[in-house]
C-alpha cells in the first residue's frame, strides 16, 4: 500500500473522530479509543468504498476493530483489484 493511500485512509478516519491523522495508532479501537458509534463506523466504511473505489464484504467489515485491521483488509481488497 502506497504511502498516500495510507494517509487518505488515516485522514477519513480523521474526520470521525476529530484526533489528527498524525496522533492516530494501528492498535486504536474504533468504539473504544475513537469513538466511533455504529452510525458513524458505517458511514465510514461507505466511504471507504467510495474513495478507495472498492467493494467491502460487509459481515468481514462490521468486524474490524482496529486502525491496523482496517487498513490490513483495505490492502488486501486492493491488491485484489489490481
Amino acid at each position: 500500500m502506497s504511502e498516500q493511500m495510507k494517509k487518505e485512509f488515516l485522514g477519513l478516519i480523521s474526520q470521525y473522530c476529530e484526533m489528527p491523522e498524525n496522533d492516530l495508532k494501528p492498535e486504536m479501537r474504533f468504539r473504544e479509543d475513537l469513538g466511533f458509534n455504529s452510525l458513524n463506523f458505517m458511514a465510514f466504511l461507505g466511504d471507504i468504498e467510495d474513495t478507495f473505489d472498492v467493494e467491502l464484504d460487509e459481515q468481514k467489515a462490521v468486524t474490524l476493530t482496529t486502525v491496523a485491521e482496517a487498513l490490513d483488509y483495505l490492502e488486501e481488497l486492493t491488491q485484489e483489484e489490481a
